[in-house]
Protein backbone atom coordinates (compact mmCIF):
# COMPACT_ATOMS: atom_id res chain seq x y z
CA UNK A 1 0.00 0.00 0.00
CA UNK A 2 1.30 3.05 -0.68
CA UNK A 3 -0.06 7.08 0.05
CA UNK A 4 0.24 9.51 -2.88
CA UNK A 5 0.71 13.20 -2.50
CA UNK A 6 0.21 15.14 -5.92
CA UNK A 7 1.63 18.76 -6.07
CA UNK A 8 0.78 21.32 -8.23
CA UNK A 9 0.47 18.99 -10.58
CA UNK A 10 0.46 20.28 -14.46
CA UNK A 11 0.51 18.32 -18.03
CA UNK A 12 0.69 20.70 -21.24
CA UNK A 13 0.74 19.54 -24.82
CA UNK A 14 2.71 22.32 -26.25
CA UNK A 15 1.19 25.69 -25.03
CA UNK A 16 -2.16 23.89 -24.00
CA UNK A 17 -2.43 23.29 -21.09
CA UNK A 18 -5.06 20.05 -20.14
CA UNK A 19 -4.06 19.82 -16.60
CA UNK A 20 -3.83 22.99 -13.87
CA UNK A 21 -1.99 22.71 -10.70
CA UNK A 22 -3.72 19.91 -9.01
CA UNK A 23 -3.13 19.67 -5.40
CA UNK A 24 -4.25 15.71 -3.94
CA UNK A 25 -3.90 13.83 -1.19
CA UNK A 26 -4.70 10.34 -1.71
CA UNK A 27 -4.17 8.28 2.02
CA UNK A 28 -2.92 5.21 1.87
CA UNK A 29 -5.10 2.02 1.71
CA UNK A 30 -7.92 4.43 0.35
CA UNK A 31 -10.55 4.12 -2.58
CA UNK A 32 -10.54 6.99 -4.97
CA UNK A 33 -12.65 7.34 -7.77
CA UNK A 34 -11.39 10.50 -10.29
CA UNK A 35 -15.20 11.48 -11.67
CA UNK A 36 -16.10 13.98 -14.64
CA UNK A 37 -17.14 14.81 -18.00
CA UNK A 38 -15.47 13.35 -21.13
CA UNK A 39 -12.13 15.26 -21.85
CA UNK A 40 -12.08 16.54 -18.08
CA UNK A 41 -8.75 15.24 -17.10
CA UNK A 42 -9.38 12.19 -15.69
CA UNK A 43 -7.42 9.60 -17.43
CA UNK A 44 -4.25 12.05 -18.09
CA UNK A 45 -4.04 12.82 -14.42
CA UNK A 46 -4.54 8.70 -14.39
CA UNK A 47 -1.63 7.91 -16.89
CA UNK A 48 0.39 10.13 -14.52
CA UNK A 49 0.27 8.82 -11.50
CA UNK A 50 0.77 5.62 -13.65
CA UNK A 51 4.57 6.92 -15.14
CA UNK A 52 2.56 6.52 -18.76
CA UNK A 53 2.32 10.55 -19.18
CA UNK A 54 5.40 12.91 -18.39
CA UNK A 55 4.67 15.79 -15.72
CA UNK A 56 4.65 19.11 -17.15
CA UNK A 57 5.11 20.53 -13.70
CA UNK A 58 4.66 19.43 -10.25
CA UNK A 59 5.34 16.57 -8.01
CA UNK A 60 3.51 13.00 -7.46
CA UNK A 61 5.23 11.23 -4.25
CA UNK A 62 4.48 7.56 -2.84
CA UNK A 63 5.07 7.26 0.32
CA UNK A 64 6.93 10.79 0.72
CA UNK A 65 9.37 9.85 -2.15
CA UNK A 66 8.99 11.96 -5.88
CA UNK A 67 8.28 9.25 -8.24
CA UNK A 68 8.47 11.83 -11.12
CA UNK A 69 11.14 10.48 -12.75
CA UNK A 70 10.63 6.52 -12.18
CA UNK A 71 9.29 4.30 -14.86
CA UNK A 72 6.05 2.28 -14.14
CA UNK A 73 7.85 -0.68 -13.30
CA UNK A 74 9.99 1.14 -10.33
CA UNK A 75 6.48 2.74 -9.04
CA UNK A 76 4.87 -0.43 -8.27
CA UNK A 77 1.57 -0.08 -9.63
CA UNK A 78 -0.38 -2.25 -11.80
CA UNK A 79 -3.37 -0.75 -14.43
CA UNK A 80 -6.46 -2.11 -15.55
CA UNK A 81 -7.79 -0.21 -18.81
CA UNK A 82 -11.10 -0.62 -20.08
CA UNK A 83 -10.27 -2.45 -23.19
CA UNK A 84 -9.30 -6.06 -21.94
CA UNK A 85 -5.80 -6.40 -23.41
CA UNK A 86 -5.14 -9.63 -23.08
CA UNK A 87 -3.20 -11.97 -24.70
CA UNK A 88 -5.32 -13.94 -27.09
CA UNK A 89 -3.19 -17.01 -28.01
CA UNK A 90 -2.31 -17.69 -23.98
CA UNK A 91 -4.71 -19.52 -21.48
CA UNK A 92 -5.84 -17.71 -18.50
CA UNK A 93 -3.16 -19.36 -16.27
CA UNK A 94 -0.40 -17.85 -18.85
CA UNK A 95 -2.30 -14.72 -19.16
CA UNK A 96 -2.31 -14.66 -14.95
CA UNK A 97 1.65 -15.83 -14.92
CA UNK A 98 2.89 -14.00 -18.08
CA UNK A 99 4.40 -10.78 -16.13
CA UNK A 100 5.60 -12.79 -13.12
CA UNK A 101 7.32 -14.62 -15.39
CA UNK A 102 9.46 -12.18 -17.35
CA UNK A 103 10.51 -10.65 -13.98
CA UNK A 104 11.93 -14.11 -13.56
CA UNK A 105 10.37 -14.87 -10.34
CA UNK A 106 10.56 -18.57 -8.70
CA UNK A 107 7.67 -20.74 -10.52
CA UNK A 108 6.40 -21.97 -6.95
CA UNK A 109 5.85 -18.41 -6.37
CA UNK A 110 4.10 -17.35 -9.34
CA UNK A 111 1.67 -20.67 -9.41
CA UNK A 112 0.88 -19.73 -5.56
CA UNK A 113 0.11 -15.59 -6.55
CA UNK A 114 -1.97 -17.37 -9.90
CA UNK A 115 -3.63 -19.74 -7.50
CA UNK A 116 -4.97 -17.08 -4.86
CA UNK A 117 -5.79 -14.20 -8.06
CA UNK A 118 -8.23 -17.19 -9.61
CA UNK A 119 -9.62 -18.09 -6.22
CA UNK A 120 -10.37 -14.55 -5.25
CA UNK A 121 -11.86 -13.28 -8.56
CA UNK A 122 -13.74 -17.65 -8.95
CA UNK A 123 -11.46 -18.09 -12.12
CA UNK A 124 -10.69 -21.62 -10.79
CA UNK A 125 -12.72 -23.49 -13.55
CA UNK A 126 -11.58 -21.35 -16.50
CA UNK A 127 -7.56 -21.19 -16.10
CA UNK A 128 -6.84 -23.75 -18.98
CA UNK A 129 -9.72 -21.57 -21.09
CA UNK A 130 -8.75 -18.90 -23.78
CA UNK A 131 -10.09 -15.16 -23.49
CA UNK A 132 -11.98 -16.06 -26.54
CA UNK A 133 -14.16 -19.01 -24.45
CA UNK A 134 -14.80 -16.17 -21.67
CA UNK A 135 -17.73 -14.00 -21.19
CA UNK A 136 -16.95 -9.98 -20.95
CA UNK A 137 -17.06 -10.51 -17.46
CA UNK A 138 -14.79 -13.28 -17.35
CA UNK A 139 -12.22 -11.19 -19.39
CA UNK A 140 -12.22 -8.44 -17.40
CA UNK A 141 -12.14 -10.36 -14.42
CA UNK A 142 -8.59 -11.83 -15.77
CA UNK A 143 -7.37 -8.36 -16.44
CA UNK A 144 -8.08 -7.78 -12.84
CA UNK A 145 -6.08 -10.67 -11.69
CA UNK A 146 -3.36 -10.04 -13.65
CA UNK A 147 -3.00 -6.66 -11.48
CA UNK A 148 -3.75 -8.66 -8.55
CA UNK A 149 -0.52 -11.08 -8.87
CA UNK A 150 2.20 -8.26 -9.16
CA UNK A 151 1.21 -7.67 -5.53
CA UNK A 152 1.25 -3.52 -6.14
CA UNK A 153 1.17 -0.54 -3.96
CA UNK A 154 -1.33 1.01 -6.31
CA UNK A 155 -4.31 -0.12 -8.69
CA UNK A 156 -5.46 2.32 -11.54
CA UNK A 157 -8.39 1.42 -13.18
CA UNK A 158 -9.14 3.46 -16.02
CA UNK A 159 -12.83 2.93 -17.24
CA UNK A 160 -12.61 -0.89 -16.51
CA UNK A 161 -16.21 -1.16 -16.94
CA UNK A 162 -17.36 0.66 -19.81
CA UNK A 163 -17.75 -2.34 -22.31
CA UNK A 164 -20.27 -4.55 -20.32
CA UNK A 165 -23.36 -4.29 -20.46
CA UNK A 166 -25.72 -2.78 -17.44
CA UNK A 167 -25.80 -6.44 -15.29
CA UNK A 168 -22.44 -7.13 -15.48
CA UNK A 169 -21.14 -3.57 -14.51
CA UNK A 170 -23.47 -3.63 -11.44
CA UNK A 171 -21.80 -7.49 -10.38
CA UNK A 172 -18.10 -6.23 -11.27
CA UNK A 173 -18.95 -3.00 -9.61
CA UNK A 174 -19.50 -6.04 -6.19
CA UNK A 175 -16.21 -7.76 -7.21
CA UNK A 176 -14.05 -5.07 -7.07
CA UNK A 177 -15.23 -3.39 -4.52
CA UNK A 178 -14.65 -6.74 -1.80
CA UNK A 179 -11.07 -7.45 -3.38
CA UNK A 180 -10.60 -3.86 -2.03
CA UNK A 181 -11.92 -4.87 1.11
CA UNK A 182 -9.92 -8.38 1.05
CA UNK A 183 -6.84 -6.40 -0.38
CA UNK A 184 -6.67 -2.92 1.15
CA UNK A 185 -4.61 -1.79 -1.37
CA UNK A 186 -4.54 2.10 -2.60
CA UNK A 187 -7.21 1.82 -5.56
CA UNK A 188 -7.38 4.93 -7.73
CA UNK A 189 -10.41 4.26 -10.45
CA UNK A 190 -11.50 6.50 -13.36
CA UNK A 191 -14.89 6.69 -14.77
CA UNK A 192 -17.31 8.53 -15.75
CA UNK A 193 -20.12 7.36 -14.17
CA UNK A 194 -21.21 8.73 -10.97
CA UNK A 195 -23.04 6.27 -9.78
CA UNK A 196 -20.40 3.84 -10.37
CA UNK A 197 -18.32 6.57 -7.92
CA UNK A 198 -21.26 6.62 -5.53
CA UNK A 199 -21.54 3.35 -4.89
CA UNK A 200 -17.55 1.91 -5.04
CA UNK A 201 -15.06 4.90 -3.72
CA UNK A 202 -14.40 5.94 -0.34
CA UNK A 203 -13.57 9.23 -1.66
CA UNK A 204 -14.70 11.34 -4.70
CA UNK A 205 -13.11 14.08 -6.86
CA UNK A 206 -14.64 15.68 -9.18
CA UNK A 207 -13.05 17.00 -12.22
CA UNK A 208 -14.20 19.55 -15.06
CA UNK A 209 -11.48 21.53 -17.59
CA UNK A 210 -8.19 19.78 -15.46
CA UNK A 211 -9.24 21.19 -11.99
CA UNK A 212 -10.22 19.77 -9.18
CA UNK A 213 -13.93 21.16 -8.17
CA UNK A 214 -14.01 19.44 -5.16
CA UNK A 215 -13.45 16.10 -3.08
CA UNK A 216 -15.34 14.43 -0.42
CA UNK A 217 -16.76 11.67 0.72
CA UNK A 218 -19.63 10.26 -1.78
CA UNK A 219 -22.50 11.54 0.76
CA UNK A 220 -20.68 14.75 0.97
CA UNK A 221 -20.80 15.67 -2.66
CA UNK A 222 -24.03 14.37 -2.86
CA UNK A 223 -25.75 17.01 0.03
CA UNK A 224 -23.28 19.28 0.25
CA UNK A 225 -22.04 20.44 -3.59
CA UNK A 226 -19.38 23.19 -3.19
CA UNK A 227 -21.06 24.59 -6.76
CA UNK A 228 -23.12 24.26 -9.63
CA UNK A 229 -21.00 21.82 -11.60
CA UNK A 230 -20.47 19.40 -8.80
CA UNK A 231 -24.26 19.68 -7.91
CA UNK A 232 -25.39 18.53 -11.77
CA UNK A 233 -22.88 16.16 -12.07
CA UNK A 234 -23.11 14.39 -8.59
CA UNK A 235 -26.91 12.53 -8.69
CA UNK A 236 -28.74 10.54 -10.55
CA UNK A 237 -31.31 12.26 -12.00
CA UNK A 238 -29.55 15.37 -11.68
CA UNK A 239 -30.27 18.57 -9.40
CA UNK A 240 -33.51 20.67 -10.34
CA UNK A 241 -32.37 24.34 -11.01
CA UNK A 242 -34.58 27.14 -10.71
CA UNK A 243 -33.60 31.23 -11.00
CA UNK A 244 -33.93 33.36 -7.80
CA UNK A 245 -33.46 36.41 -6.47
CA UNK A 246 -33.36 37.62 -2.48
CA UNK A 247 -35.59 40.26 -1.66
CA UNK A 248 -34.85 40.56 2.07
CA UNK A 249 -33.13 39.39 4.73
CA UNK A 250 -34.80 38.86 8.12
CA UNK A 251 -33.09 37.15 11.24
CA UNK A 252 -30.12 35.06 9.35
CA UNK A 253 -33.19 34.30 7.21
CA UNK A 254 -32.97 35.00 3.41
CA UNK A 255 -36.21 35.43 1.66
CA UNK A 256 -36.18 33.84 -1.93
CA UNK A 257 -38.08 34.64 -4.55
CA UNK A 258 -38.71 32.47 -7.45
CA UNK A 259 -41.31 32.12 -10.65
CA UNK A 260 -41.04 28.07 -10.02
CA UNK A 261 -40.43 27.36 -6.59
CA UNK A 262 -42.75 30.95 -5.04
CA UNK A 263 -41.32 32.31 -1.90
CA UNK A 264 -38.77 30.02 -0.05
CA UNK A 265 -36.93 31.17 3.55
CA UNK A 266 -33.87 30.08 3.57
CA UNK A 267 -30.93 30.01 6.31
CA UNK A 268 -28.25 32.66 4.54
CA UNK A 269 -25.22 34.06 7.04
CA UNK A 270 -23.71 36.33 4.44
CA UNK A 271 -26.21 38.14 1.42
CA UNK A 272 -27.19 41.13 0.22
CA UNK A 273 -31.24 41.91 -0.94
CA UNK A 274 -31.25 41.94 -4.64
CA UNK A 275 -28.49 39.29 -5.75
CA UNK A 276 -29.22 36.29 -8.24
CA UNK A 277 -29.08 33.15 -6.89
CA UNK A 278 -29.67 29.73 -8.22
CA UNK A 279 -32.23 27.32 -6.31
CA UNK A 280 -31.26 23.64 -6.20
CA UNK A 281 -33.63 21.00 -5.35
CA UNK A 282 -32.67 17.12 -5.71
CA UNK A 283 -36.01 14.87 -7.21
CA UNK A 284 -36.05 12.87 -4.18
CA UNK A 285 -36.15 16.40 -1.61
CA UNK A 286 -39.79 16.91 -2.79
CA UNK A 287 -42.91 16.12 -0.58
CA UNK A 288 -45.29 14.96 -2.93
CA UNK A 289 -49.71 14.56 -2.90
CA UNK A 290 -50.97 13.73 0.81
CA UNK A 291 -47.81 14.72 2.20
CA UNK A 292 -47.60 18.13 0.64
CA UNK A 293 -51.31 18.94 0.88
CA UNK A 294 -52.01 23.22 0.95
CA UNK A 295 -49.29 23.78 -0.38
CA UNK A 296 -49.27 26.44 -3.75
CA UNK A 297 -46.55 24.49 -5.48
CA UNK A 298 -48.16 22.90 -8.31
CA UNK A 299 -46.27 20.13 -10.46
CA UNK A 300 -47.89 19.98 -13.91
CA UNK A 301 -47.35 16.16 -15.17
CA UNK A 302 -45.86 15.49 -18.66
CA UNK A 303 -44.43 11.92 -17.98
CA UNK A 304 -44.70 9.38 -15.80
CA UNK A 305 -41.98 6.45 -15.03
CA UNK A 306 -42.76 4.24 -12.57
CA UNK A 307 -40.51 1.40 -11.73
CA UNK A 308 -42.95 -0.35 -9.63
CA UNK A 309 -40.48 0.10 -5.72
CA UNK A 310 -40.53 3.76 -7.07
CA UNK A 311 -41.70 6.56 -9.47
CA UNK A 312 -40.36 9.12 -11.57
CA UNK A 313 -43.13 12.27 -12.35
CA UNK A 314 -41.48 14.95 -15.27
CA UNK A 315 -43.30 17.94 -15.60
CA UNK A 316 -43.67 21.60 -14.63
CA UNK A 317 -43.73 23.65 -11.58
CA UNK A 318 -46.61 26.48 -11.21
CA UNK A 319 -46.62 26.30 -15.01
CA UNK A 320 -43.09 27.39 -15.93
CA UNK A 321 -41.30 26.02 -19.08
CA UNK A 322 -38.41 24.32 -17.62
CA UNK A 323 -39.03 21.02 -16.99
CA UNK A 324 -38.60 19.65 -13.02
CA UNK A 325 -38.11 15.49 -11.98
CA UNK A 326 -39.53 14.29 -8.44
CA UNK A 327 -38.59 10.99 -7.32
CA UNK A 328 -41.30 9.13 -5.31
CA UNK A 329 -39.65 6.63 -2.73
CA UNK A 330 -42.88 4.09 -3.64
CA UNK A 331 -45.53 3.40 -6.50
CA UNK A 332 -47.62 6.41 -6.93
CA UNK A 333 -50.52 6.49 -9.00
CA UNK A 334 -50.12 9.88 -11.80
CA UNK A 335 -51.09 10.41 -15.45
CA UNK A 336 -49.63 12.96 -17.77
CA UNK A 337 -52.04 15.92 -17.59
CA UNK A 338 -52.45 15.65 -13.56
CA UNK A 339 -52.02 18.45 -11.32
CA UNK A 340 -50.15 17.54 -8.02
CA UNK A 341 -49.21 19.50 -4.94
CA UNK A 342 -45.54 19.33 -4.07
CA UNK A 343 -43.39 20.85 -1.39
CA UNK A 344 -39.70 21.35 -0.58
CA UNK A 345 -38.67 19.62 2.06
CA UNK A 346 -36.93 21.38 5.02
CA UNK A 347 -33.15 21.69 5.27
CA UNK A 348 -32.47 20.29 1.70
CA UNK A 349 -32.70 23.67 -0.20
CA UNK A 350 -29.24 24.38 -2.33
CA UNK A 351 -28.43 27.85 -2.49
CA UNK A 352 -25.85 28.90 -5.04
CA UNK A 353 -24.33 32.40 -7.18
CA UNK A 354 -26.05 32.83 -9.88
CA UNK A 355 -22.66 34.89 -11.44
CA UNK A 356 -19.94 32.20 -9.91
CA UNK A 357 -21.55 29.38 -9.41
CA UNK A 358 -20.15 28.72 -5.68
CA UNK A 359 -22.93 27.39 -3.27
CA UNK A 360 -23.93 29.90 -0.46
CA UNK A 361 -25.38 27.28 1.55
CA UNK A 362 -28.86 24.95 1.78
CA UNK A 363 -30.96 25.03 4.38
Amino acid sequence: MASIRMDGLTKAYGSVEVIHGVDLDIEEGEFVALVGPSGCGKSTMLRMIAGLESISRGEIAFDGAVVNDMTPSERGISMVFQSYALYPHLTVRKNLSFGLENLRMKRAEIDARVAEAARMLELDAYLDRKPKALSGGQRQRVAIGRAIVRHPKVFLFDEPLSNLDAKLRVQTRGEITRLHRQLGTTMIYVTHDQVEAMTMAGKIVVLNGGRVEQVGRPLDLFERPANLFVAGFIGSPRMNLYDGQITGIEGGMARIASPETGELLVPLGDAAAGREVKIGLRPSHFAVGPEAEGSPLMLDVDQVESLGHETYLHGRLNGSQGTTIVHVQNHLEASPGDRIPVRPREGHVHLFDAAGGQSLGRG
